[in-house]
């Protein structure tokens, strides 16, 4: 991550007796420039002032649906001196983001306890994971289903006959799954299993929502990328992805293709992107080829690692 900056968020506590220990504030540690949505942005919240407090948990206030995720934390720094908290954030929307406000209760050695919320909320730019060029937009939303006029006494007749029917689907279903589990074909080598997903995937392209092909892309690259290398990919965010390449020198040409595949699959799924279907034969592509320059440059470090051993 690069340098960071610090925010003071300065917090008066109107209380006499925290008053006469000194003001007490907060001191929010956060990302310099730009993040991407979905990234991991690591949050430090430092005690500052308020000699001969007792200092407690910090609580982030993430409203449900809001432009913020938790994704760990918050945690007490251990050790630290003065009292200091680390949180990991993801933000879920584009533009200037306030931060979720941040609360700490602290207790003077003879007086009431006291919340301290910070004065101001600090923002941080959140870019698209997608070309600046391309612009957004939203999906349109579908218009409510209402109940008015609902032939409730077709309800009885039409459950039961659909009741079999989806008892009937469920059985083949356990059966497909069953002969999938024992089916040799099923159990490919990690880039085999790769190539199968894509050549499924490309004549879809056009016929099939991109959010579901999207979704599918992701994942199976990401499964790819867990079973060759051992990492835990499937639980990793792109940025992670992408550091995961730059931490083990992976080569340019692997680190770019893997930005390309994620970058097409978060800004459909999450961005809400409308793309054409060459992006996403090219980010299909890119998938082998970040695969199969992989590869090659793991099958060559294993033959170098058993020379010198």
């Amino acid at each position: 991550m690069c340098t960071r900056s610090i925010v003071g968020l300065m917090v008066a506590l109107a209380c006499a007796g925290v008053a006469a220990e000194g003001p007490a504030t907060l001191e929010v540690v956060v990302p310099e420039g730009t993040v991407s949505v979905g990234d991991r942005v690591p949050v430090r919240v430092v005690a500052r002032g308020g000699d001969g407090l007792l200092w407690g948990e910090l609580r982030v206030v993430v409203p449900t649906g809001g432009p913020w995720e938790v994704v760990d934390g918050p945690q007490t720094v251990a050790g630290a001196r003065p009292p200091a908290w680390q949180v990991e954030l993801a933000p879920m929307e584009l533009g200037e983001v306030p931060l979720p406000d941040f609360q700490v209760t602290v207790r003077p050695p003879d007086g009431e306890p006291q919340d301290v919320t910070p004065a101001s909320t600090p923002s941080l730019q959140v870019a698209s994971v997608l070309p600046t060029d391309q612009e957004a937009e939203p999906a349109p939303l579908k218009d409510p289903v209402g109940v008015e006029g609902f032939p409730w006494e077709w309800l009885v007749p039409a459950l039961m006959v659909l009741v079999p029917l989806v008892a009937v689907a469920a059985w083949w279903l356990r059966r497909r799954r069953s002969k999938i589990s024992t089916d040799p074909a099923f159990r490919l080598p990690p880039l085999e299993q790769l190539k199968a997903l894509l050549e499924e995937l490309e004549p879809r392209i056009g016929r099939e929502p991109a959010e579901g092909l999207c979704d599918r892309l992701a994942s199976g690259f990401r499964r790819y990328l867990e079973r060759r290398t051992g990492e835990p990919a499937l639980e990793m965010t792109s940025f992670e992805l992408r550091g995961l390449a730059r931490g083990r020198g992976w080569p340019e040409a692997v680190q770019r293709s893997i930005h390309r595949v994620m970058e097409v699959a978060d800004g459909v799924r999450f961005g809400r992107k409308r793309v054409v279907e060459a992006e996403l034969k090219a980010a299909v592509s890119a998938a082998g080829e970040a695969a199969s320059d992989l590869e090659h440059h793991l099958d060559a470090l294993e033959q170098r690692l058993e020379a010198a051993s």
